[in-house]
């Protein structure tokens, strides 16, 4: 990898490739293990054995939601658009085939880490051929989202689009995150789709998630993380979006997975899913 970009990325952020790689027949996602790294593995093997010995199924989870939407979504519609809204080293482009249109957003290190290595993965033919566009943004900073929503503008036009946001409404503020959304209600086309997943209220509450919280502070300093809880009257008040599909966790295990690890409260990090669809809204 571009190692003095690499050395400004965690190994954190591989964490999550590592766990789709472990469970390719629940993710679908075939080149997640070129992201992998010791570092990750090392890291991945610390917090199963301190917090979480189920990550690999959680995340892979996860990315099957995703992927399976936006299978469907570029398959029914004419000219999409993908965005990947904190993207991060998520391979859903390369997993989908079609004529679409592929932007990630991230934060700047992320984006140059990601750019320089996919498009020389696809000179070696370890990725097939996808034109991406790749862009620099924190979402907390409100002059960046200004600039998302014009480069948005410009990018979806009149055409159908799919926004992932995977893995980042508990981190944001929420002043960015009503922002996001409301971003995505103004420049986001009707029939269009937004899928994202949250933490409710009561998420604190899950024997894992006290065990990741304490993991957290005494990995990385993170006392006090101030997450961004989400229930059902918040989504429902998304102007200019209905929501068309409530799901979660343990619902995905039982539609994708022989396993039974999250039907209790025990065993799991308590995601949540939501789909949007963009509605006409009247003035």
């Amino acid at each position: 990898m571009t190692e003095k970009i690499k050395q400004d990325v965690s190994g954190t952020a591989f964490v999550v490739n590592y766990s789709r790689s472990k469970m390719v027949n629940i993710s679908k996602d075939i080149y997640a293990t070129l992201w992998v790294t010791p570092d990750s593995i090392s890291l991945w093997d610390d917090l199963a054995r301190n917090v979480y010995p189920n990550d690999d199924l959680n995340l892979s989870l996860r990315n099957r939601f995703y992927l399976e939407h936006l299978k469907k979504f570029v398959g029914e519609n004419k000219n999409p658009v993908f965005i990947g809204i904190a993207s991060g080293f998520s391979n859903y482009p390369f997993l989908v085939e079609g004529n679409c249109r592929f932007m990630e957003f991230d934060l700047p290190h992320i984006m140059e880490l990601k750019k320089n290595e996919v498009t020389q993965w696809m000179k070696e033919k370890k990725l097939p051929e996808r034109r991406i566009e790749y862009v620099s943004t924190d979402l907390n900073d409100e002059k960046q989202r200004m600039e998302m929503k014009e480069i948005l503008k410009e990018t979806i036009c009149e055409n159908p689009s799919f926004v992932t946001m995977e893995g980042v409404t508990y981190y944001l503020k929420r002043e960015a995150l009503n922002d996001v959304f409301r971003i995505l209600g103004e420049i986001q086309k009707e029939g269009s789709i937004t899928a994202f997943d949250y933490w409710k209220p009561d998420a604190m509450e899950y024997p894992v998630m006290v065990k990741l919280e304490e993991y957290l502070d005494k990995k990385f300093g993170y006392r006090d993380q101030d997450w961004d809880l989400l229930d059902e009257t918040y989504i429902k008040k998304i102007k200019g979006f209905a929501e068309i599909e409530s799901t979660d966790i343990a619902e995905l295990e039982l539609e994708y997975s022989v396993t039974r690890r999250f039907q209790g409260m025990e065993n799991k990090i308590p995601v949540h899913f939501s789909v949007l669809k963009k509605v006409q809204t009247k003035d």
